[in-house]
């Protein structure tokens, strides 16, 4: 009988809540029971496997209270919080490439997986790392891995905000186990006579105007295709960036803001001008011959019947001019880069290179074009070696001991 009374004795501390741990219980099932009582005089129930695991909970959920946030949905998972995220993006100043880029990552890579059925509000940086890895031994590429973690970040980053999460747990990913970018090699055409050859093969192709702007200034394809003729003065030899192409369908195709949020003024060069004249003066015995088939929208890239040019037909251009001048394939995107580094291995100032590139920062501008900066070292070295060189002195100047 005594051993009876024992055995309840000790099941009963057990089952019981210890002193400062608050309403912390064993169900007769075994799982761990935490009970927080809500302002509202409501009670909130969270559950875990272990007395360790369901205090922690406890003590996160006091701490959103105490900060004066409110707690999550506990029903809520982590999938479903992504529904809601992704339909509401269209509403919001999300540019429609950028909104199809986050919902593409998220449905590919987390809808799938397990996580998607974990609560949100039991959402782990564990569970991220996890992820990470798994994603990782399938085969996905860092660069791939580190865009998924990216858009997760801002996905969290809105519950946040909206209340539903007291901390964004995708920033407490460490340092170590963050995905990392690959660094590739940048492919040019910069080096001896490449940009004078594709140049030449450029000329009478119907897209020559739009590849020479291209090599000549750096812009963004979908700033090429959104440049429009109101923002052209060939009188001034210079051009306005205003807005950027977006949208994965044709039907779906609008004119945003430039990637860094604002428009910049871009100098044009005497051989991009003539290009340019000769281009609109084509264009402008093709809109006569079309006449009420012409779409007018005032673009300076259009397709034959002024309406937005596909991404389709500019890579099949380029490929031709690239075959053309038997120079090795290049990624369109890969024109901006050879003019970066033309702009760069010419001595032009980093910041005006940023400028024309339109980068946000010029930091942006030395980090992605470092492998030019050894030369323009050289080039400092060289002019420091002059400052200090007697021009009546045929040698150098005698140092001091």
């Amino acid at each position: 009988m005594q051993d009876t009374q024992s055995e309840q004795g000790t099941r009963r501390r057990t089952t019981r809540r210890d002193p400062g741990d608050g309403a912390i219980f064993q169900r007769k099932d075994g799982r761990w029971v935490a009970r927080l009582k809500l302002p509202t005089g409501k009670s909130r129930f969270m559950y875990g496997k272990s007395r360790a695991e369901v205090k922690k909970r406890l003590a996160g959920a006091k701490r959103t209270l105490d900060a004066g946030k409110p707690l999550g949905n506990a029903r809520e998972t982590f999938g479903s919080y992504l529904e809601g995220w992704m339909a509401a993006l269209p509403a919001t100043n999300v540019k429609p490439s950028t909104v199809d880029y986050y919902c593409r990552y998220i449905r590919k890579h987390v809808m799938t997986s397990d996580l998607a059925r974990k609560p949100l509000t039991q959402l782990e940086a564990v569970d991220l790392r996890q992820l990470y890895a798994e994603k990782g031994l399938s085969g996905l590429s860092t660069t791939t891995v580190h865009h998924l973690h990216a858009v997760i970040h801002v996905a969290l980053t809105q519950a946040v905000d909206d209340g539903k999460l007291a901390r964004n747990v995708a920033a407490l990913v460490g340092r170590t186990h963050r995905p990392k970018v690959a660094r590739h090699e940048m492919a040019t055409i910069a080096d001896v006579d490449k940009p004078q050859r594709f140049v030449a093969a450029a000329r009478g192709d119907r897209l020559e105007a739009l590849l020479v702007v291209a090599i000549a200034t750096g812009l963004r394809q979908g700033e090429l295709r959104a440049l429009r003729w109101k923002d052209v003065d060939l009188d001034g030899s210079q051009l306005s960036v205003t807005g950027s192409l977006s949208g994965p369908k044709r039907s779906d195709f609008a004119i945003g803001t430039p990637k860094s949020g604002k428009g910049r003024s871009v100098a044009l060069g005497p051989t991009v001008v003539s290009v340019l004249r000769d281009h609109r003066r084509q264009q402008a015995e093709l809109q006569l011959l079309l006449g009420a088939e012409w779409q007018d929208r005032d673009l300076v890239f259009p397709n034959e019947f002024g309406d937005y040019l596909s991404t389709t037909t500019i890579g099949r251009a380029l490929r031709r001019v690239i075959e053309r001048a038997g120079l090795p394939r290049i990624r369109f995107h890969d024109l901006r880069h050879t003019a970066a580094t033309i702009m760069l291995s010419n001595g032009t100032h980093p910041k005006i290179v940023s400028e024309m590139l339109g980068h946000s920062t010029i930091a942006i501008t030395l980090d992605l074009y470092s492998h030019v900066t050894p030369n323009m070292q050289r080039e400092a070295a060289a002019a420091m070696d002059r400052a200090f060189v007697d021009p009546s002195d045929t040698g150098l100047v005698a140092t001091t001991k």
